[in-house]
Formats: C-alpha cells, sequence, structure tokens
C-alpha cells in the first residue's frame, strides 16, 4: 500500500527535517524517515528499498552534505529506478547536482523567513492523488450542505476546513453532527482539533465525543489552545482525560497551561477520582503530586484509600500532598480512614492513618482508633500464649 512519503536526508539537516516531518503530518501524510542507525545495519538495503517501494513521493532534501552521501544518492536512485516519484527541496545551494535531479523542478527551501510549506503540500496532493474516498463518511440521503462540508474537510486549503467544519457545527441536521464527531478521527490534527472544540461548544461542553480533538490540541505549539483545551476538557468532566491533563500538569512548559490543566482536572469531580488513584502510584513522582495536588480540592471520599497509602510514598513531597488533601476533607475522609487502617497488611499506612485521624480528631476516628489498638493488643497476647 503506496501512502506515505519517505524523506531522503543527511544527518546534518536533522533540525529542519524535523520542522518538515512536523508539517507533513500536520497536513495528514504519513511519513517515513532512514535513520543513521538502520543504515548501519545488516538489512539496511531491503528496509530502504520496502519503504521506497510502499511510498507514494521521495522527498529529497538537497545540500552539499547530501549530495556528497552514498546512501542518499541511492535513495533517490532507487525511488526514480522503481516510478517513485521525487521532490527536490534545496536546502542550501548546492553545486552541480545529478544531471537526473537537475531535470527534475526543485522547491526552494534556501530562505529560511520564508520556507515554501504550501507549494510543497500542494505537490503532495497532487501525487496522492484525488480520487480517494473522503476521510469522513455519511449517510447517502444527508442533505447536499452536509455532503459538501465533507467533501470540504479534505481540502488542500485549511481555510475551507475551517469553514466546512462551521458549517456542520451550525446545522441542526442528524447527518451533520454525525459528520462532525467523525472529523475528530480526521487524518489531519487541524481537522481534528477544531472539530473537537466546534463540538464542545455545540453541545454545551456536555458531550464525551468531543474528548479526543481535545486532548489532541493539549499538544499545540500554541498556549492559547492548549489553554482552551484545558478548559473545555474541565468543564465537559469525562474521566478519560485525566491520564493526559496529568501529563500537562508535569511536563507543560507553561506555569499557567499547567495551572489551567490542574483546575480541569479538580472540576471533574467524582469521574476523575479512578485516574487520579491510578495515578498516585505512577513511577514519576512528579505525577504523584499532581494527583495529590488536584484530589486536595475534590474532597471526594472515593479518593481515601489512595491517599491514605500515599501518606507513606518514598517522596516527601507527595507525602506532604497527600497529608494536605486528607485533612481538607476532615470529617469527610474518616470512614473512609478507618477502612484502611482496619484492612490494610501494611504496618506504616496503619501508623500513618493513625496519625491522620488523631490530627482530625473526630469521635468515630478516636474510637475506632481505640478499638483497633484493642484488638491488636488481643492478638499479639494470643500469639504470645500460643508460642508459650
Amino acid at each position: 500500500m503506496t501512502n506515505h512519503v519517505f524523506i531522503s536526508y543527511k544527518h546534518e539537516e536533522q533540525d529542519f527535517v524535523e520542522m518538515l516531518i512536523r508539517q507533513l503530518q500536520a497536513a495528514g501524510f504519513p511519513v517515513w524517515v532512514d535513520t543513521e542507525q538502520l543504515r548501519a545495519g545488516e538489512n539496511w538495503r531491503e528496509s530502504i528499498n520496502a519503504a521506497i517501494h510502499d511510498s507514494f513521493a521521495l522527498i529529497l532534501v538537497i545540500s552539499p552534505d547530501s549530495k556528497a552521501s552514498q546512501y542518499v544518492t541511492y535513495e533517490w536512485a532507487y525511488a526514480l529506478g522503481v516510478g517513485i516519484k521525487v521532490i527536490p527541496v534545496l536546502l542550501k545551494p548546492t553545486e552541480k547536482l545529478h544531471p537526473q535531479i537537475e531535470n527534475l523542478q526543485y522547491l526552494d527551501f534556501t530562505d529560511s523567513a520564508r520556507p515554501s510549506w504550501d507549494k510543497l503540500l500542494r505537490r503532495l496532493w497532487e501525487l496522492q492523488g484525488e480520487n480517494q474516498p473522503h476521510s469522513v463518511t455519511i449517510a447517502r440521503d444527508a442533505p447536499p450542505i452536509v455532503t459538501s462540508a465533507v467533501a470540504a474537510l479534505d481540502s488542500h486549503n485549511a481555510e475551507e476546513r475551517r469553514s466546512a467544519l462551521k458549517s456542520l457545527a451550525q446545522n441542526n441536521h442528524p447527518a451533520a453532527y454525525a459528520a462532525l464527531v467523525s472529523a475528530i478521527q480526521h487524518p489531519m490534527r487541524d481537522v481534528r482539533v477544531d472539530a473537537g472544540f466546534l463540538l464542545a461548544k455545540q453541545t454545551n461542553y456536555k458531550d464525551a465525543a468531543a474528548v479526543p480533538g481535545l486532548l489532541d490540541a493539549l499538544n499545540d505549539e500554541d498556549p492559547r489552545i492548549r489553554t482552551a483545551a484545558c478548559k473545555a476538557l474541565g468543564d465537559i468532566g469525562d474521566g478519560s482525560a485525566v491520564a493526559e491533563l496529568l501529563r500537562v500538569m508535569v511536563e507543560d512548559s507553561d506555569s499557567q497551561i499547567r495551572w489551567h490543566a490542574t483546575g480541569a482536572v479538580s472540576k471533574m469531580g467524582h469521574s476523575a477520582v479512578p485516574g487520579l488513584c491510578a495515578a498516585l502510584r505512577d513511577e514519576n513522582w512528579k505525577v504523584r503530586r499532581s494527583a495529590a495536588e488536584a484530589l486536595w480540592s475534590m474532597h471526594e471520599p472515593e479518593a481515601v484509600p489512595g491517599l491514605a497509602e500515599a501518606l507513606v510514598d518514598k517522596n516527601d513531597v507527595v507525602r506532604q500532598a497527600a497529608t494536605a488533601a486528607l485533612e481538607g476533607m476532615g470529617a469527610g475522609a474518616v470512614m473512609g480512614l478507618i477502612d484502611v487502617m482496619k484492612n490494610t497488611k501494611d504496618a506504616f499506612v496503619s501508623r500513618a492513618v493513625i496519625d491522620m485521624l488523631q490530627k482530625i480528631g473526630s469521635q468515630p476516628g478516636i474510637e475506632a482508633i481505640n478499638q483497633w489498638l484493642n484488638r491488636e493488643r488481643g492478638t499479639s497476647r494470643l500469639s504470645t500464649r500460643g508460642l508459650s
């Protein structure tokens, strides 16, 4: 199946190639990239041949370094030999190119301030062909306005795709809603993200079908998009977003976005608790801390067992967050703590829970501690008698 773009380049152009990959993937093109490690392997030639055969185009990144590379030369020559279209991209001025490459029309990327992304994408779309089925399928009896909008979702023009999504969002026909939901799985990332936001707004932030598109938006380069995605996910309140929001809480470089992600998880309430409790056992202490901090403001009794175990976490910051969360619950945490105290087999957890119950100081908690201690003393006496 010929469905990806093969990129042929020299390792010295890695920075440009990473940017190129992002542009292609954002436009919906799968990418296959050679690596120095692969070239050093025994099966390099077989792997390269297969990857080129399975591509519909090869992008040749031209520079003096790539011109001198025997591997790059092999790749573009093999592609031409088996009938794969080669698109030369001139990254750096290079003299005396091979006649086969000289005869091809190259795209000029030597001016980094004005890269020819649009021309490159249009060329790839032309090569990929226009006779493919639409990415979003709809019922045969869908109104013409919906059919036209669905076709426009695959347009090469980003503004046309955006207008098509708005048209679907403004249409009350069931087919339009179904198309908008399906658009969240579209191969083009901008369609998926825009569809997620529009579907969320159209349904007054009540439809969890928008979540995958909004999760995609959490990885956007624009901090405004990431912020909006956090807010929308918090308003929808679907627990499936917890894991990804926790990642944002820990990894995002923008402190404001980390704060918005924490707020989003906190707003989810009960539905977020299972995911947050699972995160309390994550290998990354920052994830465990973020989970405890999110539970801090939620006051959900269901979280008590997980927070109780976190009281003895090996990281003091996690322990402090878990302590604060349980203290914040106050009397609401007592029954859950009593259950943990009675049932846990971990002596350290038992001790930590007793300390917490004493801090909270409610009568049921104190009585439960005394009963538990009396039972433990009785068990100890019985064991001692058995030994004698």
